[in-house]
């Protein structure tokens, strides 16, 4: 990290952390590589990327309301899923990427950067609207666990991190032992 670089808040450090351990030495070749019907290192890094830039997009627009936005309650469903996310920090396998935030084929140069910066403007977003609306005041709705306050975006975001870091730890293991 360069020394005019500032620190992100401390889950997204750690998910900053994680990304970089993971990618450490790491070629653009073998950012490319993957078994066949599964995601890159780099498309794993560009859906990453892609839901950082998502999250800080969709908490702009709160910055201009007057009155802190109005949120739905959580539904069950999004109850135990909130559990099992936030609380155990696991996200259960299986689930599909939304078409919004699915890998488009980014290089894996560019990729290395956008998602520092994604990451970067996110942690801004979420610092912004936690200053206006509190840490613990319901912001935004995610798609599948629900209406989440700040503090809860960034555990999302560092669990979701952590999640495809491992698989991109696999990936690395998948490559070794093929050589």
């Amino acid at each position: 990290m360069a020394e005019t670089e500032t620190r992100l808040s401390p889950l997204l450090q750690s998910a900053l952390d994680s990304i970089d351990l993971a990618i450490a030495g790491i070629s653009a070749e073998q950012l490319t590589w993957h078994p066949e019907g599964k995601w890159s290192g780099a498309e794993i890094l560009e859906q990453l990327s892609l839901t950082y830039s998502r999250t800080a997009n969709r908490m702009k627009p709160l910055l201009q309301q007057a009155q802190r936005p109005e949120v739905r309650s959580r539904t069950m469903k999004e109850r135990v899923g909130g559990l099992i996310v936030l609380k155990l920090g696991r996200i259960p396998p299986g689930r599909k990427a939304p078409e919004a935030v699915a890998p488009k084929g980014m290089c894996p140069q560019d990729v290395r950067t956008s998602i520092r910066e994604n990451l970067r403007q996110m942690d801004q977003a979420i610092n912004l609207c936690e200053g206006r609306f509190g840490s613990r005041q319901n912001v935004l709705v995610h798609a599948v666990l629900g209406p989440l306050s700040t503090g809860e975006w960034r555990k999302f975001h560092c669990v979701h991190t952590l999640h495809h870091m491992r698989q991109i730890d696999a990936l690395r293991q998948m490559m070794k032992n093929r050589a």
